[in-house]
């Protein structure tokens, strides 16, 4: 039976939608979103490698030590980088892919008014977790901090710093939640306190010892509890010696978070929480494994 015309045209438009939505879904499920983290203390200079032209390069941006920046790519993408002396390349392999690059493990020390602790500050456990608290120990914000949560075989919190316009100006500047690796918590674990989806801020915990296993169990179940990195355990006698004046109201008579955010805060902490630890410095020691060259 022959074809009509208008048979032939509802044919070939159909043909060309049945294309153009083929197309359309491998293109959508080829792109991806991802993230370069910098760990180097140097700026990372980023480069886009043309899929034409594999020798052409294209500096594409740079991301300030301890900062991260997110880009529009696809799978199968090639990227340089250069930070100092580190150097290397990438592929993306898949969508909301992060690079970690720079060393693998840093060290970081802070004394206490109780004595020094080291803190092993892991970039792949949490990327943009780690670099946060790296980039706030650079700029000395956790300096004077208040250990104003400090709760036995639980939890010890800080992160409302002592400076009233540093803590007002970081305190709704979020990052994104870290994918969850299924990394178990342990006493000394660092993570981060938070109240739903990307809401991490500048607030973190050290997980006490003495901690029950069920409630070791429980960490990480929230989105924002990807753990970070890890206090050295003979360190954890200067943790356990931290005072302690219970949790935070309503579930204790500990200091209340939110006068503490407000410009007397520490004021309050002074006159009404007279034995409360507090970090007296942080700093970066240097990192203490080999650069990740991804």
């Amino acid at each position: 039976m022959p074809i009509h015309s208008s048979s032939r045209a509802w044919h070939h438009t159909l043909l060309f939608r049945v294309i153009f939505l083929a197309l359309l879904h491998e293109c959508k499920a080829s792109s991806a979103r991802i993230a370069f983290v910098n760990f180097s203390p140097d700026e990372l200079s980023l480069f886009w490698q043309n899929s034409r032209e594999a020798d052409q390069l294209v500096e594409v941006g740079s991301v300030l030590p301890y900062e991260a920046k997110h880009m529009e790519s696809f799978v199968g993408h090639t990227f340089h980088f250069q930070a100092g002396d580190l150097a290397g390349s990438v592929i993306v392999e898949q969508d909301n892919q992060i690079f970690a690059v720079g060393p693998s493990e840093l060290l970081v020390q802070c004394s206490t008014t109780e004595g020094d602790i080291h803190a092993h500050i892991m970039p792949e456990w949490s990327p943009y977790g780690a670099a946060r608290f790296l980039h706030l120990v650079g700029m000395t914000y956790f300096d004077g901090c208040a250990l104003n949560r400090v709760v036995p075989q639980f939890l010890t919190q800080f992160g409302i710093g002592a400076d009233y316009a540093m803590r007002t100006k970081w305190r709704m500047n979020r990052i994104p939640d870290d994918p969850q690796l299924g990394i178990p918590f342990e006493p000394g674990f660092l993570s981060y306190a938070g109240s739903g989806v990307d809401s991490r801020s500048t607030q973190v915990f050290i997980v006490m010892p003495g901690t029950r296993q069920s409630q070791l169990d429980f960490f990480g179940t929230n989105p924002w509890e990807t753990p970070f990195g890890y206090v050295e355990e003979e360190d954890l006698t200067v943790v356990a010696d931290w005072y302690s004046y219970g949790d935070m109201p309503p579930r204790g008579e500990g200091p209340d978070p939110q006068k503490i955010f407000e410009e007397d805060g520490y004021g309050y902490l002074k006159d009404q929480f007279p034995k409360m630890s507090y970090i007296e410095s942080c700093t970066i020691v240097g990192a203490i494994e080999e650069e990740n060259e991804l």
